[in-house]
């Protein structure tokens, strides 16, 4: 892969961690349940720390082995909800079925790159950073869970 395809790659993927830090900042002044509001900030500052990884990435070196990367699962909890867009009046349900919706999505993101990235390292910190974003979504649909009985 030409190195500027890969920086561009590399682009996109700081691009997405930006919006998704600068999400769940604002879902958290939104988000009305504390535990919500409190799971939404560390995810704002997990997706900053992705940013700056992806940021500090040394591409002009990079090697073509392999490294295997623990295997997450994905619990599916939002495979069947109605995603909206948030609005200073959303429901902390609502808040987190968009979080849910945005962590699939970015693993999906990260799942495509994978398919088109040759570089092992590259390939190791998106297999790494996929991962993370399927912890993530299983983290917010615990939550869901103990917000949406609570609420209801």
């Amino acid at each position: 892969m030409a190195h500027k395809q890969l920086k561009e790659i590399m682009d996109m993927a700081i691009q997405y961690e930006t919006d998704a830090n600068e999400f769940y900042s604002t879902a958290a002044g939104v988000a009305k349940d504390p535990a919500a509001k409190t799971l939404l900030n560390e995810l704002a500052g997990v997706e900053l720390k992705h940013k700056v990884k992806l940021e500090s990435f040394d591409l002009s070196d990079v090697a073509h082995e392999h490294h295997t990367v623990p295997e997450t699962h994905d619990l599916h909890v939002s495979d069947y909800l109605m995603d909206k867009e948030i609005a200073p009046n959303s429901t902390s349900q609502d808040i987190m079925v968009h979080a849910m919706k945005r962590e699939q999505k970015a693993y999906e993101f990260y799942a495509r790159m994978l398919k088109v990235v040759t570089s092992g390292d590259v390939r190791t910190l998106f297999e790494e950073l996929a991962a993370e974003e399927l912890e993530h979504k299983a983290k917010i649909e615990t939550e869901y869970d103990d917000v949406v009985y609570k609420e209801n």
